[in-house]
């Protein structure tokens, strides 16, 4: 979590809870086509509790599924790699009380992925890591105008889960539903 400015003010409402997508550069250089050299973005969600009781929200990647709409249109469908499935503990879950705001984001990075089986090919990629090893990749990418959102989502399911896990544990007034961010334009640009 930390807090930085969003580009331009989009908000959604959802029963009394503000949500926003933030994106630290809206305009990003193509790296050089070199290992180990990439184009930092950090890539995020603000929260505002506009109740009159705290909420905790969850922070794991699979709350944050982002969504990225190519140049064409089209919605981009994206990898996920994940190297474990973590189970969802306390930490998890972020008190925000009222009137205050959370900003969960990740430093994403735009960089070329090569081709294992054909060194020489390589494409422009945006990869998303989370901490719980999870990566979410979005490919090939070309010089143009993105679209980029997160779908924020947290059901009475995972809840239950939560507490299966956690049986000891109990968090009042966790927040539920299905929200997508606003777009936000992100712009590939040639060096």
């Amino acid at each position: 979590m930390t807090s930085f400015e969003s580009n331009k003010i989009k908000t959604v409402e959802v029963d009394n809870v503000t949500f926003e997508t933030v994106v630290s550069d809206r305009v990003l250089t193509i790296p050089e086509v070199k290992r180990g050299v990439y184009t930092l973005v950090r890539l995020g969600i603000r929260i505002i509790n506009n109740r009159q009781t705290p909420l905790y929200f969850p922070s794991h990647a699979y709350s944050m599924f982002p969504e990225m709409i190519a140049p064409d249109d089209q919605l981009m469908l994206t990898d996920l790699h994940s190297e474990r499935l973590s189970k969802r503990i306390e930490s998890d879950y972020v008190l925000v009380i009222p009137g205050e705001a959370v900003t969960f984001s990740r430093d994403s990075f735009l960089f070329w992925i090569q081709n294992r089986k054909k060194k020489r090919e390589r494409k422009l990629a945006l990869n998303i890591p989370f901490p719980s090893e999870d990566i979410y990749i979005f490919r090939p990418l070309y010089p143009g105008i993105y679209q980029f959102r997160f779908k924020y989502n947290e059901s009475h399911e995972s809840i239950k889960d939560f507490y299966q896990w956690n049986e000891s544990t109990k968090l009042n007034n966790i927040w539920t539903g299905k929200v997508l961010t606003p777009l936000v334009e992100i712009h590939l640009v040639e060096p």
